[in-house]
């Protein structure tokens, strides 16, 4: 006996929550599974804690046409549903991510039914650059959202009215969820399983799956350090500032850094804001400032040792820092973002 799947009582004693995942060929295969998985989980710890009476979920996966679908990576899923026959009945309606957007923005239809769609369900999410299909649909105009880093300048070029904050890791205005690249759509889904059922499932799905019930951070955590690879014509430069995200507390002036790359403090200024389009203070800065708030999420130390530990010398140094480029204080950032795994 398999006593990890869900035993869920009869349609007709418990309700369910009907979640419709919309599926595209060439789309993100982690975008689906992910979240999908997630609300597997908190079906199952929903009946593991004796919630019976509440509602659990239900996924389907919807595409233009039931079966096969191809993703990204090759591997094959199956819509269990035609699109266009799901007129009433969802819950939530989930729109995929992944290369193919750009052609499910193309159709006409596709576009039509998730715009009439949204309507009739109580809540709208994408994934990644699903939002894309959420935006072609009329439905992110004056919403703040996000989507993956790499292309929230190509969303906010293309819809104007979309207001697009690229660091967050998942957004909500009203009735539409939006996330960043991939794997924030674990993120947003276990938003929704609080939401829905509470802290205590959430808690118990994120054990499961092992990932963060908050994750530390947004995805400019992510960006910046995939930036080191965006040095025009100097790979040293690059492997300079990869040292110095490792060496938050070490010595950073301007100096020492040109001592470093064998340089004249004068060449090595004007050399890194060549390659990277920023002054070594300011890539200096945003450095201590991750490895600060990488601290306060996940750790107990107090905000006087991780100043000192992350090179700003003292706690008001961070403060003043962390205000202008978080507006908020190093207290306030660790009471929102400190992941409970470390209370």
């Amino acid at each position: 006996m398999n006593t990890l799947a869900p035993n869920r009582p009869s349609q007709e004693t418990t309700p369910t929550r009907r979640i419709g995942f919309l599926v595209f060929p060439d789309c993100e295969i982690l975008d689906v599974c992910g979240p999908l998985d997630a609300f597997y989980w908190a079906d199952h710890w929903l009946l593991r804690f004796g919630r019976t009476n509440e509602s659990g979920y239900q996924s389907d996966i919807l595409a233009v046409a039931p079966g096969t679908i191809r993703t990204m990576c090759g591997i094959e899923i199956v819509a269990t549903h035609n699109c266009y026959d799901i007129r009433d009945g969802l819950d939530t309606l989930v729109v995929a991510g992944g290369i193919g957007v750009e052609q499910a923005c193309k159709d006409p239809l596709l576009v039509e039914w998730v715009r009439s769609t949204a309507p009739r369900v109580r809540r709208v999410a994408s994934i990644c650059t699903g939002a894309f299909i959420l935006a072609a649909a009329g439905l992110l105009n004056h919403r703040k959202v996000t989507t993956h880093w790499m292309f929230s300048d190509l969303l906010a070029t293309a819809f104007p009215a979309v207001q697009v904050d690229s660091n967050l890791l998942f957004a909500r205005d009203g009735n539409i969820y939006t996330s960043g690249g991939i794997t924030a759509g674990i993120d947003l889904a276990l938003a929704l399983v609080e939401e829905d059922l509470g802290r205590e499932v959430a808690l118990a799905v994120a054990r499961t799956m092992v990932v963060f019930p908050r994750r530390p951070g947004g995805q400019s955590q992510f960006s910046a350090y995939l930036n080191l690879l965006e040095v025009k014509n100097r790979p040293d430069i690059g492997q300079l500032q990869a040292w110095i995200l490792g060496h938050p507390g070490g010595d950073l002036s301007v100096p020492a850094l040109a001592d470093r790359m064998a340089m004249s403090p004068r060449n090595f200024a004007r050399l890194f804001r060549s390659e990277t389009g920023e002054t070594p203070a300011q890539f200096v800065e945003r450095a201590r400032a991750d490895a600060a708030r990488c601290k306060l999420e996940q750790t107990v130390l107090p905000v006087e040792t991780i100043a000192k530990e992350c090179g700003f010398d003292n706690a008001e140094r961070m403060r003043r820092t962390f205000q202008r480029l978080f507006e908020a204080s190093p207290t306030d950032y660790r009471a929102r973002f400190r992941s409970t795994l470390f209370n």
